[in-house]
């Protein structure tokens, strides 16, 4: 096994990390390299490990490792030294509810060498309920409160698990936005997700675990490109006019999907069963409502490599 990281600066570096045995879910033989400025998702089904796997990291569980470090040390051996360089935000707050906003962020900033409770209060959009006890907001802004609080250090790495779990669009968009700001200052944020869209359109590099196991480690792109989905290709008329035969015998279409006036085609050449539609539709003297063509997805990669028939069956949660 290699032992060495992928860059000099890898701010998450594990090597034959598992946990003991009896332990549920398991983690076994999990290799990490995680590098600064980094968006890192971790996906999988419910009761996968994606939580465990950031304990793991930021040593709140017991796991033996070859090799374990973040931000340049073990946190198991060196838990306080970590814990300045870090950022943890749970899937709720992590504080007494009866305090104000404000005095639980005072409180966190307390616990660390350099930090700013003000800076974190207008990173969430928190200034308004600054002054509001924990336990009187909904639930969104108490997530929000959440990564407030492990952002009040302005940590190195964050570890978020499910940050935008309960929070709206809205709220959701912010959540975002502040993860690429992050990105652009060099700063790495590990999070939990079962959102793939959004994993797949924000994340630098997306991790599959499966059963306590890393299946894939890589870019949306790269991933998505693994996959053996049909492409869809779809035309939308003011009414069914075109004949199902035809539609069949354009180039690469595996199969034909109508409902009312929307014609769907799966294919496994995207670009030219396209191309091909067109052709057909200009040649019929059709004016088409809507074109679409949608290539493969991160979603379509992950029930690909956790199919039932290579894993339980269960529902992302």
């Amino acid at each position: 096994m290699n032992h060495e990281p992928l860059a000099l600066d890898t701010v998450v570096f594990a090597r034959g990390l598992h946990t003991p045995p009896g332990i549920v879910p398991a983690l076994s033989d999990i290799a990490l390299d995680i590098l600064p400025g980094e968006i890192f998702s971790i996906v999988g089904r419910a009761g996968s490990g994606k939580t465990m796997l950031l304990e793991a990291l930021i040593g709140l569980r017991s796991v033996a490792a070859e090799r374990l470090q973040v931000c340049g040390a073990d946190p198991r051996r060196f838990p306080a030294a970590v814990k300045q360089k870090i950022g943890v935000a749970r899937r709720d707050v992590d504080v007494d509810r009866k305090m104000t906003v404000e005095e639980a962020l005072r409180l966190f900033a307390r616990l660390y060498a350099r930090a700013d409770a003000e800076q974190a209060l207008s990173w969430l959009g928190l200034a308004a309920v600054r002054g509001k006890t924990v336990d009187a907001l909904p639930a969104d802004l108490r997530q929000r409160v959440s990564l407030a609080l492990a952002l009040v250090n302005d940590p190195v790495v964050l570890f978020a698990d499910e940050p935008t779990r309960e929070l709206d669009p809205e709220g959701a968009r912010v959540v975002w936005d502040l993860l690429q700001r992050r990105r652009e200052r060099g700063r790495t944020s590990i999070l939990t997700t079962n959102h793939l869209d959004e994993a797949a359109r924000l994340s630098d590099r997306v991790a599959i675990l499966n059963e306590g196991r890393l299946l894939a480690v890589d870019t949306p792109a790269a991933l998505m490109a693994r996959s053996h989905a049909p492409v869809r290709v779809t035309v939308e008329l003011l009414k069914a006019s075109v004949p199902l035969d035809e539609l069949r015998a354009l180039p690469g279409v595996l199969q034909v999907h109508v409902d009312r006036a929307e014609y769907v085609l799966a294919t496994h050449d995207g670009v030219a069963t396209l191309r091909a539609a067109l052709r057909l539709i200009e040649q019929r003297e059709l004016r088409p409502l809507a074109i679409g063509l949608r290539q493969q997805t991160l979603e379509d990669v992950f029930f690909e490599m956790t199919a039932p028939a290579r894993t339980t069956a269960g529902a992302l949660a």
